[in-house]
């Protein structure tokens, strides 16, 4: 039983202004929006609490509510009490937070568990007394190094690499002022591989390219059996490089090609096989009915198997039991993809959380794509095919299970129906937006804008680091950014077969990028995060250009650009701004 009379989660119902600034764009418009903090109620609890020399658990009101960000964490947690001193996580319940008091009853500590990251006893930090990574954080570099050099007993080089490297990681804008920070300690490790190797990608990320050679060309030269400084030095400086390893991967065609811009001709093929794909249906069957309860909704949680294209597949219907006939929008909730194709759990879930007070309206639907595993409880249902068929595969899985939810589910309005999905389920939600006419509106959190460009990380373009990942043979897991797990999904069959044709993977890729079909995208909100080193803010910066570029009576788009946000877009906020997207688009 909870002992406080307003719950967090009831103060993010009511709460519409959220943890820090965002930068919003709807169609030309761009606005910017400051947060008040207008409650004392936590006043005892709020400060900065040091967990490790360099890693503080931030704690500050928003509004009503108590927010906790650790340093170089992406997003805050929203803290929802449970008793005195005591809060659990709202949005992951399993961490756990207490505040400690000494014996005159003031707050001196927190400790946190369900996190091991943040697992421990902070201590409260002195008001005014700022630590070197706090420093580094906010931006001042100059004064992280003199905190840092007025105790150098404290210094070491571990230390500053992994200070360096976790800021340029977690905070890419910020590459500059990192590189500023562990420059000004070349002089004490001089031979240092590993310090120039982070002053080399901070480097990558401040577009100075220059620098980034010369810092690799150090680290060579105190290790040139290192394969990180051999590798960028094949892009950075390929003549004076070592060659390629013998048992580097090759590719039948030349990987400038596969890179190449798409031609108009190309688009167009791309549209003309979209529209003859046979996508019907067969075999149509309830497997599985249970009653489930999300996010205090009652739903009829139905399983639902088909055959599509020669090949079983599953998906998830969760039906509002309020539901009438006809009368419920329907969103398609799809879900994103990591190196090991790990199985989605139907209680995972976003968009109940989503909807709120819509939630007793909706139907959400949940594709499983291809070769991917659908979780119910102890159940699982795996569809068949190639889970490497991620993109534009995972489209056509998605389209077809639209159909069976339209054909067999009689409380579906079929004249309101929109996508939703993180990451690859962002791109595919694009895509169904694009292929789909049925499909009304679309909202896209951080999905790739394509995979010709924009998708590549520490500053290195995709395609150099997708020849990285021949030269050293990378699996899905391994490597830098999403080199791997391209290869796999487009390059893998010809490393192994020397087939297919090039025309034919950039087929592929073309159909996997909607950057370049956004004529056809309906009323959509795409959200990304400044910080994120996964989908760089490139990609939305290219697809608000593109947006903004068609016709005046093109279909209008939101595009929210979240600072200080990783890969995770930040909970209540983007949640909040999608809610009132949809309510917008089905209910007024």
């Amino acid at each position: 039983m909870k002992h406080h009379s307003c719950s967090a989660k009831e103060l993010v119902l009511r709460t519409t202004i959220f943890l820090c600034t965002i930068f919003s764009i709807t169609g030309c418009k761009e606005n910017k929006t400051q947060v008040n903090n207008t409650s004392g109620k936590w006043s005892e609890y709020v400060g900065r609490y040091s967990l490790k020399p360099d890693f503080v658990l931030n704690v500050k009101t928003d509004g009503e509510l108590l927010t906790l960000l650790p340093s170089f964490w992406g997003s805050a947690q929203i803290l929802d009490p449970i008793q005195k001193d005591s809060f659990v996580s709202l949005l992951h319940p399993r961490m756990q937070f207490k505040f400690n008091r000494d014996s005159t009853g003031k707050v001196i500590s927190l400790t946190s568990s369900g996190n091991n990251e943040i697992n421990g006893t902070a201590q409260k930090l002195p008001s005014g007394e700022y630590l070197a990574v706090e420093l580094l954080l906010s931006g001042d570099s100059p004064a992280a190094i003199a905190k840092l050099k007025t105790n150098e007993e404290m210094i070491n080089e571990n230390r500053l690499v992994h200070l360096g490297f976790q800021l340029i990681s977690n905070y890419p804008s910020r590459a500059s002022s990192a590189v500023s920070f562990l420059s000004a300690f070349e002089s004490k490790y001089p031979r240092s591989a590993d310090l120039q190797q982070v002053i080399g990608l901070g480097s990558m990320l401040a577009k100075d390219r220059k620098r980034a050679r010369s810092a690799f060309q150090k680290a060579f030269l105190i290790d040139p059996t290192d394969r990180l400084s051999q590798s960028v030095l094949r892009i950075l400086d390929p003549e004076n490089a070592t060659p390629p390893p013998k048992e580097a991967w090759k590719l039948p065609f030349d990987l400038n090609k596969l890179f190449e811009i798409p031609s108009s001709t190309e688009i167009t093929d791309v549209r003309r096989d979209w529209q003859g794909r046979d996508l019907s249906v067969k075999s149509v069957e309830k497997v599985e009915e249970r009653s489930v309860k999300l996010d205090g909704c009652d739903y009829v949680l139905r399983i639902i198997k088909h055959d599509v294209q020669g090949r079983n597949h599953y998906g998830a219907v969760l039906i509002p039991k309020s539901a009438t006939l006809g009368s419920s929008p329907v969103v398609l909730e799809l879900h994103g993809v990591d190196s090991r194709y790990s199985p989605f759990k139907v209680r995972k879930a976003k968009m109940p959380k989503i909807l709120r007070e819509n939630r007793e309206h909706v139907i959400i639907a949940i594709p499983s794509f291809q070769g991917n595993t659908l979780i119910v409880e102890e159940q699982s249902y795996i569809s068949e095919g190639s889970a490497a068929r991620a993109w534009d595969g995972a489209a056509d899985d998605a389209i077809a299970f639209l159909n069976v939810v339209i054909s067999t589910i009689p409380e579906v309005d079929s004249t309101r129906i929109s996508t939703f999905g993180k990451s690859r389920g962002g791109t595919v939600a694009m895509l169904l937006g694009i292929r789909d006419k049925r499909i009304g509106c679309v909202i896209n959190w951080a999905g790739p804008s394509g995979w010709f460009s924009h998708m590549g990380t520490f500053g290195f373009t995709l395609q150099e680091q997708v020849q990285w990942g021949l030269w050293e043979r990378w699996s899905p897991g391994r490597g830098w950014g999403s080199a791997s797990q391209f290869i796999d999904w487009f390059l893998r069959e010809s490393i192994d077969t020397g087939k297919p044709k090039l025309s034919k993977i950039r087929h592929q890729i073309l159909a996997s990028s909607p950057i370049y079909f956004l004529n056809s995208l309906p009323v959509a909100q795409l959200q990304y995060g400044i910080e994120d080193g996964g989908v760089p803010i490139a990609n939305a910066k290219a697809l608000k250009k593109a947006l903004e570029f068609r016709d005046k009576s093109a279909p209008v788009f939101e595009l929210h650009m979240h600072e200080n946000t990783g890969h995770d877009q930040p909970y209540p906020r983007a949640f909040e701004l999608s809610r009132q997207f949809l309510h917008k688009q089905f209910f007024e």
